[in-house]
């Protein structure tokens, strides 16, 4: 048995550095422009439990993202990301309503993600990103507050990355990270 083991081990050895060459971890940080929490309020219905007056309109900007992926396959990583986004609205009050001010909507979102490689050139790769998860919010408004929890997406249909170990990428899609996406990713 303690014979198997070792051998196992310095398998383990000899495998450990060819597998470090394939470099299938990877981290990125992303900015997404129109994230769908930015299109509107009504993403979580916050702002009705706290507000009754009127709204002058929404102001955000947008998505912040940091991701972790782990190639399973030579085309097919599996990942989560973590985004961030917040909202401004200007509160005119209407009858018996809160004071006018501002209304600031907080999300933080998980999501699992896949990403399929479907061209991988030396340089340039086209790829395709979906994920699912949950988005986590708090709005505020007149010293009040409330939370909620809502399903998240983000939907890429067109992904492109320029570089090797360093790589510069945009996505075009819609969900949570936002619509249009611009990035860095480090491979290890």
């Amino acid at each position: 048995m303690m014979r198997k083991l070792l051998l196992l081990f310095v398998a383990a050895l000899f495998l450990l550095p060819a597998s470090a060459q394939l470099r299938r971890s990877e981290l990125s940080v992303s900015y997404g422009f129109a994230p769908v929490t930015g299109w509107t309020d009504t993403y979580t219905d916050l702002l009705k439990d706290l507000v009754a007056g009127h709204d002058t309109g929404l102001k955000g900007w947008g998505a912040v993202t940091v991701g972790y992926n782990f190639r399973l396959l030579n085309k097919l990583s599996l990942g989560v990301q973590v985004v961030y986004a917040s909202n401004d609205r200007r509160i005119v009050p209407a009858a018996n309503a809160v004071p006018a001010g501002t209304a600031t909507s907080h999300y933080w979102t998980v999501m699992p993600n896949l990403k399929w490689t479907w061209l991988n050139l030396r340089v340039v790769s086209l790829y395709s990103r979906v994920g699912v998860g949950s988005t986590f919010s708090k709005a505020e408004a007149g010293g009040s507050d409330v939370s909620a929890t809502d399903f998240a997406f983000q939907a890429s249909p067109v992904g492109v990355e320029v570089g090797g170990r360093l790589a510069a990428y945009a996505e075009a899609g819609i969900g949570a990270s936002g619509c249009l996406i611009f990035g860095a990713r480090y491979r290890f």
